[in-house]
């Protein structure tokens, strides 16, 4: 719209105009009236539409957001409970729970608990 918008400008400011077109420069001005109101719409239109991108774009970086919370909680779970087994996976000879009857049970009930509770503290925070 803006190379019309300088063309009629151009028909109607009488500047090294032809006679014909001299006589209709009213009309003109009419036609440039129209050009500048389409123009003002059109730039509207173009900043409405930058806006609902930019609350779109907004929108998913806040679920990416939630996704990335939720994904950090699990990971955390899974690495503690990780870190428990790797401890007593060790195979050392001076470790306590190892002559214990009970000693394999209160591991795992242990690895559990940590689990049930991270879950239960992510769960209260929102991340899961």
């Amino acid at each position: 719209m803006a190379p019309l918008n300088d063309a009629i400008a151009k028909l109607f400011s009488g500047a090294r105009i032809p006679g014909v077109v001299s006589q209709s420069s009213k009309y003109f001005r009419d036609v440039h009236d129209h050009l500048q109101s389409i123009t003002g719409a059109i730039d509207a239109l173009r900043d409405t539409i930058a806006t609902a991108i930019q609350a779109n774009l907004a929108m998913v970086t806040i679920e990416q957001s939630e996704i990335s919370k939720r994904l950090t909680a699990w990971a955390a779970i899974f690495a503690a409970v990780t870190a428990l087994a790797g401890i007593w996976g060790m195979n050392f000879r001076h470790m306590p729970e190892l002559d214990w009857t009970l000693g394999y049970p209160l591991a795992v009930v242990a690895m559990v608990a940590v689990a049930v509770g991270l879950y239960r503290r992510f769960r209260r925070a929102g991340w899961i």
